[in-house]
This record gives structure tokens, C-alpha cells and sequence, in this order.
């Protein structure tokens, strides 16, 4: 009886072998906007996977993301804002990674509006009284010669559809939309008046998880960021294939496909160049200011250990550009 090359069995023993099994984790995130699509991107390249992660990502509304990973149902959150403003009372959340380096908001008008400083004495929508679109986008008023009181403000809520007809039907004469909201409120014979993250740096769209999770599996939360800035920079660098990834689970209504890869263009105006996902000094004490302490109404300094832990994407950004570099080799 003939005995089989060494080399096959070797092959035939490893065919037997159980791979791995991946960790199984949940990311949540507030919607399933033009926002979040590295994350759909991510799941369905799959870079998590490459990471061995099995990743599921759900979406849940930010104090609820925020009671859902401390309760541990889930792994990461996107809620950034919700649970450093939980972290500031005690919760035990650091933040652990920022996608954009730069709000993604625009403002909208009306046509017959031109200026910044015609908003004066106009009707300006809003989500609600001092949440971040309203003070971003006094900010602009400002910049062009608007004082805060001489804009009338009138909260109709999160719902961008909303706010949009609002304006086309002359109840408002502006309002703050997302990049997916810019094409339909363009669609509805809105303009832009100004892309709103050009005004300074400041992160947007943090992620967080558990001080826990930081202290007992650093090397789960490398993992899952390499996957999300891999998804990011696809994003950034192929949209159109980002779009077709992701476009299932994106919940924007009758948005075309068109629609969608202008408005991940109009988004990508808020990322960094190279790997993403660590803000600079400015833009971290810009977070915090205006993301932080003054929707708290805090006047102490806050130093940005008590509410950030970015060695570990600072660690996961240097080595993504290392492999760059020997890419392009």
C-alpha cells in the first residue's frame, strides 16, 4: 500500500483543523444615515471579519445606545455625544474614536436667502433649542453679522424631512441638514448656504465603550477600529462601491442611487485625509466646549483623560499607515 506525500497530509490534517471562531459583538448606532455607512461598509467588506470579529450592528436612539452598553448588550456605541455627557456624571464610558474630524452639518435655505446675514429676523427650523445644530449654526449667524436674538428659532424635532418642508413651504426660511438631507433638501429647490464644519475643527461622531472593556480586552477594541477606519477609508476612497455595499441598510426613503453617492460626497468634506479617526488638540478642547460643557452649563475645564481613551486608535492609526507605507513600496 502506497503512502501519501508528506505534504498532502499535511494539507488534509489542516483542512481538519476548526478555524478560529470569530468573537461575536454588537456596534450600535444612533441611525442608519449616510453617517454610519463605514459601519454597513465594514460589515459588508468584511473587514471586521478580517479582524475576527463577528460583528452585528444594530440601531438605537443615543441615551438608550448609552443604557444598552452599560447594561453590556452591547460592545460599542455611536451615541459620542450622549455617553461623554453620561461619562461627566459618573457613567463609567470613555470615548475611543471620532470618524469625522469636522460637524457634517449644512444649512439650508430658502433661495431668496443669499447671505448669512439675511438670516436676520428669519425663521430658522431647529431640533431643539441648544442641541449642537442650533449652537453650530448661531455660530455661522454670527460670523456674518447675526446676533443669537435676532434669530427666531422654532424646534420641530430630529426628522430632517421635517424641517426641510418646512422651509420649501415658507413656515421657516433655513434649517441644519445632514450630507443625505443636503440632496433631497437640494431636490426640494433648497440651496446651501454654507457647509457648517468649515467653520472650525471639531470632532464629530464619536464612538464609545466601557471603561471595562478598555481595562480587560484592549486588543477586542484594535480590532474592531482597524475595521471601522478600513470601512471609513473605502468610503472615502470608493464611494460609489460604499453606496452599493451599503445602500440596504441605509433607511433614507425613496433616495436614488445618485442621491446617495452625492451625498456621501457632500459627507466626506468632514474627514481627514490619510487614516482617520484621531482628532488634534484643537479639535479635541473645540468637542468639548461646545459639545460638553455648554450644553451642561459647566465652567470648569475638563481635561480630555476624564472623558477620552485615544491610545489605542492612535496605536491602530500608526499601524494602518505603516502598511501603507510598505504598500506603496
Amino acid at each position: 500500500m502506497k503512502t501519501l506525500p508528506s505534504t498532502i497530509l499535511i494539507l488534509m490534517t489542516l483542512a481538519f483543523v476548526p478555524s478560529p471562531r470569530a468573537e461575536k459583538i454588537r456596534t450600535a448606532i444612533p441611525q442608519a444615515n449616510l453617517n454610519y455607512l463605514s459601519i454597513h461598509v465594514a460589515d459588508a467588506h468584511g473587514f471586521f471579519k478580517d479582524e475576527g470579529l463577528d460583528n452585528e450592528t444594530v440601531v438605537i436612539s443615543g441615551p438608550l445606545s448609552i443604557a444598552a452598553l452599560l447594561s453590556g448588550d452591547v460592545d460599542f456605541s455611536g451615541a459620542g455625544g450622549s455617553g461623554m455627557r453620561a461619562a461627566i456624571k459618573g457613567a463609567p464610558i470613555k470615548g475611543i474614536m471620532f470618524q469625522a474630524d469636522k460637524v457634517t452639518f449644512y444649512l439650508v435655505v430658502d433661495p431668496s436667502i443669499k447671505r448669512a446675514a439675511d438670516l436676520k429676523g428669519k425663521r430658522i427650523a431647529i431640533g431643539s433649542p441648544g442641541d449642537t445644530q442650533d449652537r453650530i449654526m448661531t455660530m455661522f449667524a454670527e460670523r456674518g453679522g447675526v446676533a443669537a436674538d435676532e434669530i427666531i428659532r422654532i424646534a420641530m424635532g430630529a426628522n430632517t424631512s421635517t424641517r426641510v418642508m418646512a422651509v420649501k413651504t415658507g413656515a421657516a426660511h433655513a434649517t441644519t441638514v445632514d450630507p443625505g438631507g443636503l440632496v433631497f433638501a437640494q431636490k426640494e429647490g433648497l440651496v446651501s448656504l454654507g457647509f457648517l464644519g468649515d467653520l472650525f475643527p471639531m470632532p464629530f461622531q464619536g464612538f464609545v465603550t466601557t471603561e471595562r472593556k478598555i481595562r480587560e480586552n484592549p486588543a477586542q477594541i484594535k480590532r474592531w477600529l482597524k475595521g471601522v477606519l478600513r470601512g471609513l477609508m473605502f468610503v472615502r476612497e470608493k464611494p460609489e462601491e460604499a453606496v452599493d455595499l451599503g445602500i440596504k441598510k441605509l433607511q433614507l426613503g425613496d433616495a436614488t442611487r445618485a442621491m446617495l453617492v452625492d451625498g456621501v460626497k457632500n459627507y466626506l468634506r468632514a474627514l481627514s485625509p490619510g487614516v482617520p479617526g484621531l482628532p488634534n488638540a484643537e479639535g479635541i478642547k473645540n468637542f468639548l466646549e461646545y459639545d460638553i460643557k455648554i450644553p451642561l452649563q459647566i465652567k470648569n475645564d475638563i481635561p480630555a483623560e476624564r472623558l477620552l481613551s485615544l491610545r489605542l486608535v492612535e496605536e491602530v492609526k500608526k499601524e494602518l499607515e505603516a502598511a501603507q507605507r510598505r504598500t506603496a513600496k
